[in-house]
């Protein structure tokens, strides 16, 4: 497929001004809250390919849900590494979620948690798929390739200034750390004239439990879930999981807004979010919310890409044809 690029640049305000807005904005939804500037401790001890988050740090978002639910597009894949020596970002530590490419896949569909570093070769990324009897398999995934949609946070994979975040028991009704933490950056930054600030980085669920989801393959799939007129998913047709955890690994994107203003057409939920369990192979997928508000606690490490880019944004040109 013939890529498409557009992108924006995103707000860059210090460290500490994020960090400050977090601390206010989290403790409305948490009984417990540390959020501060730190050196990023050595990611490698968490298992990840890189020992940091720092150094030409963006994002990319691909495609979208018309093409991996529309039967037009079903089947559509992009090479992500491809993607990154198009950006600049070639040599990268690259994070994130998205859909596995079926054609690596034996035809199975997946969620794909991204955990490469493509610098050194080395791969950490794995994927979770619908069993036969709707468990939840795990499996490691080698290829560079990923289906319809991802977000994905690039950087040289260097050590530097992060954002740590320690947090105990939720108070408030949101279960979704990350939609915590864009609900606290837009009200308190404040956000004006789209601009917009993101992250990305990786968090632990140390106590409690989750909720997540895991696409089903399609043969699989009963109901008629999507509406190509609204270019969106209308039914649940997600093969759910919960109580799922604890000590689970997670790789977020997530951005308060689009600074185009709307042009790009972002991931309409602002954020995206895949995991893994640290202690066995028997737990991935996309991750939603806690649902032990009373146990929970994360600790984390984001940064701040400066950019965004938009790869094949097939809303833009589905809206043109009409």
């Amino acid at each position: 497929m013939k890529l498409k690029f557009e992108s924006e640049k995103f707000d860059i305000p210090p460290l500490q001004k994020i960090a400050d807005a977090l601390n206010i904005g989290l403790k409305e939804n948490y009984k417990y809250v540390n959020v501060k500037v730190v050196d990023c401790p050595n990611l490698k001890n968490w298992g990840c390919p890189a020992e940091g988050i720092s150094g030409n740090e963006k994002i990319i978002d691909v495609g979208g849900e018309p093409y991996m639910h529309d039967p037009e597009f079903i089947g559509t894949e992009f090479n992500y590494e491809e993607i990154s020596k198009k950006i600049g970002s070639e040599k990268s530590y690259a994070l994130g979620a998205g859909s596995s490419a079926m054609s690596c896949m034996d035809g199975h569909c997946g969620e794909l948690t991204i955990n490469e570093n493509l610098i050194t070769s080395e791969s950490k990324s794995l994927v979770a798929r619908v069993g036969k009897n709707k468990e939840c398999i795990v499996e490691k995934y080698l290829e560079r390739k990923h289906g319809g949609l991802s977000n994905i946070y690039f950087s040289d994979g260097r050590a530097g200034k992060v954002i740590q975040l320690k947090i105990k028991v939720r108070i408030g009704k949101q279960g979704s750390l990350s939609q915590s933490m864009r609900s606290a950056l837009i009200k308190h930054m404040p956000i004006k004239n789209n601009k917009h600030v993101a992250l990305g980085g990786v968090f632990r669920v140390l106590k409690g439990k989750i909720k997540s989801h895991v696409q089903p393959d399609y043969k699989d799939i009963k109901v008629e879930y999507y509406d190509p007129k609204q270019m969106k998913c209308i039914k649940d047709f997600l093969q759910f999981y919960q109580p799922v955890g604890s000590e689970l690994q997670c790789y977020t994107v997530l951005w308060t807004g689009d600074p185009s203003g709307g042009n790009l057409n972002l991931r309409e939920s602002g954020e995206h979010t895949h995991f893994h369990s640290y202690n066995h192979n028997k737990d991935a997928g996309h991750y939603h919310f806690d649902v032990t508000p009373n146990e929970i606690e994360y600790e984390g490490y984001f940064n701040m890409p400066k950019e965004v880019y938009r790869v094949n944004n097939i809303y833009k040109e589905l809206i043109n044809k009409k």
